[in-house]
């Protein structure tokens, strides 16, 4: 009974915060007189600013977006698209605006159903993103529905494996897991870089794929920079 009631509450809070953010998305549609590239970045910005808001770390999401660029310009992808990239990957984790604080920053390990619960970040951030159609929102859609999937299909929710995952979202998935371990928790310290790096590419052909590990490894020295430098 506590279970289900717990559930309960959660699935409110959720939705309540999915309101709040539809709100305040449509109110600016209907205010903003500008072009589209400008209602883009201001819609850009509200999901930043919702992000830091609910406790995302403003240095890591900078540092995710600036990986993810530097790795998708080291796979040959184009200048445009690596600009999308950089952008879409600020704001592609904005599903976790719809997950409980108490949830996202619980230190001790999740029952069954609060993993449940933050699974959903990726089919919420999807939607929310895919709504404003726009070229760098429809990116960061994609990313959020997929950056939790693994190479060898061992992800979630889809459990799509290899090519069959967007390259955007094979590219996020490094950069977002670089970013996490770098970064100081509550239940552990940051990794050391060296030590970083060992684990990526261990998991090379099993959760990220290998091609993005191969320019990873030939960019370390300039992933190192991103994650000592001073925003």
């Amino acid at each position: 009974m506590t279970q289900s009631m717990d559930t309960k509450k959660l699935e409110i809070f959720k939705m309540e915060h999915k309101k709040s953010l539809e709100m305040k998305l449509a109110k600016l549609r209907d205010t903003i007189s500008e072009d589209d590239a400008s209602l883009e970045q201001e819609i850009i910005k509200i999901f930043r600013v919702s992000l830091l808001a609910h406790g995302k770390d403003k240095k890591q999401m900078r540092q995710i977006a600036q990986i993810s660029k530097v790795l998708g310009e080291s796979l040959g992808l184009d200048a445009v698209y690596c600009d999308r990239l950089e952008q879409a990957a600020k704001i592609y984790d904005i599903g976790n605006v719809m997950i409980s604080k108490k949830i996202y920053e619980k230190e001790e390990k999740l029952s069954f159903e609060e993993f449940k619960v933050v699974k959903n970040h990726t089919f919420i951030g999807y939607y929310v993103l895919k709504a404003q159609g726009f070229p760098i929102t429809d990116l960061a859609a994609i990313i959020s529905a997929e950056h939790h999937e693994w190479w060898n299909g061992g992800g979630y929710p889809a459990q799509k494996k290899a090519l069959d995952i967007n390259i955007a979202s094979r590219i996020v998935a490094v950069a977002d897991t670089v970013g996490a371990l770098f970064r100081k928790r509550a239940d552990r310290t940051a990794w050391k870089y060296k030590k970083i790096v060992e684990y990526v590419e261990a998991r090379s052909g099993i959760q990220f794929d290998p091609e993005v590990v191969k320019v990873f490894l030939i960019n370390q020295e300039k992933i190192d920079e991103i994650l000592h430098a001073n925003f």
